[in-house]
């Protein structure tokens, strides 16, 4: 059994919020993913549900890289314009969400996609995008409550500039691949 090693910044994986910046070891074994997903809809107790969810991130991981493609096109409409903030924000969660519903299809009839470290570095990099949407919209709302142009565009700039940077990063980490 081939076992994988692999490092992972808890909470940034999509579907596991934790602003903990820990980190924890998982040793990735596929045959223990498989049991714990059996087990999963009987007993099972709060360590094995845990791990769980853990191996379940990591193939989520792998499906985010799998549509890889999907991203950098949400990515690349909005650096060009075609796409506005709110829209992309949407769009890029929406297709965030979907790639969730897609491994909980997978994992109830047992088909698990196996990791790599490169996945997981992908989306470390898609988890900023996502906190970065997720803080634009609470920006939104404390602006509605409290109206001013000036720091609406304010926010709109900060999000620009810290979506490009990120933009960046992750052409230079397809680059390398």
């Amino acid at each position: 059994m081939k076992q994988i090693e692999l490092v992972v910044k808890d909470g940034s994986i999509n579907g596991l919020k934790n602003k903990m910046e820990q980190f924890m070891k998982l040793m990735y074994n596929k045959r223990e993913h498989l049991e714990l997903l059996k087990k999963k809809s009987g007993d099972i107790s709060r360590d094995d549900c845990q791990k769980c969810l853990n191996y379940s991130a990591l193939t989520n991981c792998r499906l985010d890289w799998c549509i890889r493609e999907t991203y950098v096109e949400l990515l690349e409409d909005f650096q060009k314009g075609k796409i506005n903030t709110s829209e992309f924000c949407l769009a890029f969660e929406n297709t965030g969400k979907l790639t969730s519903d897609i491994i909980d299809i997978f994992e109830s009839n047992f088909i698990i996609l196996s990791p790599d470290e490169k996945v997981v570095d992908f989306s470390n990099l898609l988890e900023e995008v996502f906190d970065l949407c997720r803080d634009y919209f609470q920006d939104l709302e404390f602006l509605d409550a409290n109206p001013s142009s000036e720091n609406f565009e304010k926010s709109k700039i900060e999000f620009n500039n810290s979506l490009g940077k990120i933009y960046l990063k992750i052409q230079k980490f397809l680059n390398e691949e």
